[in-house]
Formats: structure tokens, C-alpha cells, sequence
């Protein structure tokens, strides 16, 4: 990466410090803003996922069909780009919209060291998908991606024929990073495939109880995939901003808090419908995800924990009904995505009710 390169990055995010030796590769700070957007499982006990702005009990709306959603952004990093070996791995041109914005070597703001070892790119006109062969070294992996849209088609990533749980959502040219869980193996190698390859139409927009077919977008993609080495001792999560006192017209009537995965759950006494919120700090807050079990069996709801950086609060709620004449218990169940090593998350749950 040339010095030309890296001060394009620093016009893109726009906060970073301006160069302050231009004789060596410059320290690039770029803070990747988390804006989550959550999504939660319409599921049995009648979870749903609402908006902070809708009364429990009020008119609700549904959250998607889909199983693990992660967030939009991923957790702030401090970015130093530096010089290192260029990848063995197999890759294709970055597209000139996009140079640069995967660095070659950074540090999380968790102290988390990152190096890539592959590149790979997926342009708006020509193949949908891409394949690269990585080394595997045993070290935790995570994907990188930028993307010039719009853009209606994100890779999805496999193995083999092995599907891959590294969801990007959305096209940003801010970097997305996801966990790259691999199949057990004993090869030093494996290949990754990426394809953006859609199958017609994206889905449709309801116009006067009719379906408007949307047409697919295509963007330009530029990928990366970096191993990552965690921090010598356990980092410590940033503490955590208080839950709204409200949430429509329901009241927040207790909090637990902990931290994963020291505290893997918390268990609220409840009794009619109730609701429950979620907040999360640390470089790894985006990729907890809570569950909730009544009375021993799964209640149907689960979904990814909130990270609140800035404005208002990313409120959503998982609303239940339970029976009014005697207390249930619910256990909320925290998982995270991926590697953890030395990486903890600071977790905070609230219980709503009117």
C-alpha cells in the first residue's frame, strides 16, 4: 500500500490524524462506527421484535424470518496499515473505488492484532463469484469486506459445498468484519468461495396489496481474510451506558449485568407480558447473541446483543405473554459468534413491563 493509498483512506472516514512523518507509512486511525441493525425471530410465546417507540402490548411488528442477522457495522478499530508479504493465495484486482480500504495489518482497539492473508474481489460486471485458497495455521480467521454500491447481492461464502456462518449485511465502503468458522480439517489449505450470484429478483415491495418484483443491484466487492492473533490477558470491555427508562409505555423494572464468558446468563421472575432489551460493550458486542428459555423450554426468541455508540438508542424489544396468575421463569442465555480468545463482552439485559 503506497502513502497515496493510504491518505485516500483517510479522506474516506474523514476523522483520522494527517500523516506525521511522510517518510514512513503512516499510522491511519479510523474509527469503524458500529449501526446495528438488529433483527430478531418471530418465534413461539409471542416474541416479536418492536421498535423502543411501540407500547407493549400496542400493535407490534414483526421482526424477520431469518435465523442469525449480524450487525451492519463492526466494532471500532484502530487501523495501522504497514507493509507485509503479499498473499499466496489466489485473488483478482481490487476495484479502484475500494483501494485501500482493507489494510494489510491492523490493531483492534481491544489490542487484537490482525494480518491478511488473502485478497479477493468481486466486480459489478463480469463473475458473480471468486474463489481463494488460504493457509490455515490453527490461528482464528475473520473476513474483511468493503463494498461500492448499491447493492443488493452480498457474498455469501463456503467451503466446498459447505455454507459458511459469515453474514455481511448491507454494502458499505466501511469494513465489515465477520467470523470465518471453518470445518473441521487437517489440511493445511482450504479453499473459499464467494458468490454474489442472486436467482432474479431480490424480492418485492407491497403497493396497494400488490407485489412490485425489485429489480437486483449489483456492487463492486472487495474482500480479505485475516487471522488474527488476541491479546496477551483478557481485555477489558468498555463499561456500559444505562438502559432507557422506557420503552413505549413500558417501564424498565430490572437490569442484570455480567460479562461472557464469565457470566453466560441471567433469570428473571416474570408474570403477563413483559419485555426484554439488550446492550453490549467491546470489540466482539455485535457477535453476542441472547436466547431466551420459560421455564426450562425455548421460548422462541433470539437475537443479536445492542451496541449503542451515539444518538438514539437502537432499541429492540422481545416482547412475551405469559399467564398473570402465576410466575414464570425466564432465562436469558448469552452465545457469541466465533473465536473469543482474551476478547470478553460486557452484557447488560433489562426487563420492561408496563
Amino acid at each position: 500500500m503506497t502513502v497515496h493509498d493510504l491518505r485516500d483512506v483517510l479522506r474516506e472516514h474523514g476523522d483520522g490524524p494527517s500523516p506525521a512523518n511522510p517518510a514512513r507509512h503512516e499510522e491511519i486511525a479510523a474509527r469503524i462506527r458500529r449501526i446495528r441493525l438488529r433483527r430478531r425471530a418471530l418465534g413461539g410465546g409471542g416474541v416479536v421484535a418492536v421498535a423502543a417507540a411501540v407500547a407493549l402490548g400496542a400493535s407490534l411488528l414483526p421482526g424477520s424470518l431469518s435465523g442469525p442477522v449480524e450487525p451492519r457495522h463492526e466494532p471500532a478499530a484502530e487501523s495501522t496499515a504497514e507493509p507485509v508479504a503479499e498473499s499466496t493465495a489466489e485473488s483478482t484486482a481490487v476495484p479502484k473505488e475500494l483501494a485501500g480500504l482493507l489494510p494489510e495489518r491492523f490493531t483492534a482497539s481491544d489490542g487484537t492484532k490482525y494480518r491478511r492473508i488473502a485478497t479477493a474481489s468481486i466486480k459489478r460486471t463480469g463473475p458473480t463469484k471468486v474463489s481463494v485458497t488460504i493457509p490455515v495455521s490453527g490461528k482464528p480467521l475473520d473476513v474483511g469486506a468493503v463494498c461500492a454500491g448499491p447493492d443488493s447481492s452480498a457474498p455469501r461464502i463456503s467451503v466446498g459445498n459447505t455454507p459458511l456462518m459469515a453474514h455481511f449485511v448491507g454494502c458499505s465502503r466501511r469494513m465489515q468484519l465477520k467470523p470465518l468458522q471453518l470445518p473441521p480439517t487437517t489440511s493445511s489449505k482450504l479453499t473459499l468461495t464467494f458468490d454474489t450470484t442472486t436467482g432474479g429478483a431480490s424480492g418485492c415491495l407491497m403497493r396497494n396489496g400488490k407485489c412490485v418484483p425489485q429489480k437486483v443491484t449489483r456492487g463492486a466487492w472487495s474482500l480479505a481474510v485475516y487471522e488474527w492473533t488476541p491479546p496477551a490477558r483478557p481485555a477489558e470491555p468498555p463499561p456500559l451506558k444505562a438502559l432507557p427508562d422506557h420503552a413505549g409505555k413500558a417501564r424498565l423494572v430490572e437490569t442484570k449485568t455480567g460479562v461472557w464468558p464469565k457470566d453466560g446468563s441471567a433469570t428473571f421472575k416474570v408474570r403477563g407480558k413483559v419485555g426484554f432489551d439488550s446492550l453490549c460493550t467491546g470489540d466482539l458486542a455485535g457477535r453476542l447473541w441472547l436466547s431466551f428459555m420459560a421455564n426450562g423450554h425455548p421460548a422462541g426468541g433470539s437475537g443479536s446483543c445492542g451496541v449503542w455508540e451515539g444518538g438514539a438508542f437502537p432499541s429492540a424489544v422481545s416482547e412475551f405473554s405469559f399467564p398473570t396468575n402465576k410466575t414464570t421463569t425466564v432465562k436469558v442465555t448469552w452465545k457469541l459468534l466465533g473465536a473469543t480468545t482474551n476478547r470478553p463482552v460486557r452484557w447488560s439485559v433489562g426487563l420492561y413491563q408496563r
